[in-house]
Parts: C-alpha cells; sequence; structure tokens
C-alpha cells in the first residue's frame, strides 16, 4: 500500500516506530509509551516523543530540539522519516549492516533484531528494498 497523504505517511512512521520500540534496546519506547508522527492542520510534521510527551517541531533540524530523548543518531533517523512524510520518497535510513570495524558491526547494539528494524522500514516503504539501494558500499576499513 502506498501513501499518499503526510497523515497517511506519518502514521507508517509510526508504524516503524512501533516496530523499533518492540525489539531490542527498544529505542523510542518509554513507560508503555511509543514516539510518533504528527501532522498538523498546515501540513507541519512534529515528532512527539514517548520519554517526555513533547512535541518538537521537525522542520527546524539545526536547532536544539526541546524534549528529545534520544541521542544524535536517531535524531538523523527521524530527520529521515520526516523527510519521507514529507516528500513521499523512500530515503536511505542508514540501518546497516555495518562492516565490522565500526561497533563490531553492531551500531545500536541490537544484535539480531537488526534484522526485523530494516525488515519493518522496507514493509512499511520507508526505504528502498535491497534491490534499489544506490551508492558505494563501505570500505573494509577505516582509511
Amino acid at each position: 500500500m502506498t501513501a499518499t497523504t503526510k497523515q497517511e505517511r506519518a502514521a507508517q512512521a509510526s508504524r516503524f516506530l512501533e516496530a523499533v520500540a518492540g525489539c531490542g534496546r527498544k529505542f523510542f519506547a518509554h513507560n508503555g509509551r511509543v514516539s510518533r508522527f504528527e501532522v498538523d492542520e498546515r501540513g507541519h510534521v512534529w515528532f512527539v516523543d514517548a520519554y517526555r510527551p513533547a512535541r518538537i517541531y521537525t522542520q527546524c533540524k539545526w536547532s536544539k530540539w526541546r524534549g528529545f530523548s534520544e541521542g544524535g543518531t536517531l535524531r538523523a533517523l527521524v530527520l529521515k522519516l520526516c523527510d519521507y512524510i514529507r516528500t513521499g520518497e523512500p530515503q536511505q535510513l542508514g540501518l546497516g549492516p555495518w562492516p565490522e570495524w565500526i561497533c563490531s558491526g553492531d551500531l545500536w547494539g541490537y544484535g539480531e533484531a537488526m534484522g526485523q528494524v530494516r525488515t519493518a522500514a522496507m514493509t512499511h516503504g520507508l526505504m528502498p528494498s535491497n534491490a534499489e539501494l544506490r551508492g558505494r558500499p563501505l570500505a573494509d576499513g577505516p582509511a
């Protein structure tokens, strides 16, 4: 199913966050709440954090996001998901797999659950399938 409106794409991205929160280290989850995306009546995309249900305006990419409880890697993921919500174009989300020299190949510390995260992203149409990925692969070691 292809999402045609920003609201539908926000719902897809929120379902992806639920998948991330449901496995591995349970990023985007806190005390039974899961972070989500909202689109207001003007079409602006907001991120609602699970830790402190703060509504964060995501268009201000370079300012400090007050109320965002996750780290920089997950903020970059949220920004890519916001780009998907705004444009409808699948994004390169950077969900691995990574070479062994980057955090022993497990950047998120999700272990085998990272495969579930990648599958959820492709299932929800948030990133291209493996056959559609473009760009050069990572080098075998640091330069």
